[in-house]
């Protein structure tokens, strides 16, 4: 993890990220890499329920609701736009 990870929850909506870390013995872990949630994949937050509580993200392609209490699992810094 960097000096400038945050956790998914914090994502901006429409903003690009990396993802750098899932916390390490997140009971979801084998699930979110089903998903294709690890460390080096792109993930955009699209929107949040009014709530908060699942948000809607985009990761290779495909859109994904996480509840707030599995994406705390997941820390991610900004996409390098080149």
């Amino acid at each position: 993890m960097n000096d400038v990870s945050i956790t998914l929850p914090m994502a901006v909506p429409g903003k690009e990220y990396i993802i750098q870390s899932i916390k390490k013995g997140a009971a979801v872990a084998d699930t979110f890499r089903g998903y294709g949630i690890f460390p080096g994949a792109k993930i955009t937050l699209l929107f949040n329920s009014p709530a908060k509580n699942p948000s809607a993200y985009e990761v290779m392609g495909a859109v994904l609701a996480l509840r707030k209490e599995d994406s705390n699992n997941i820390y991610i810094s900004p996409a390098i736009v080149k």
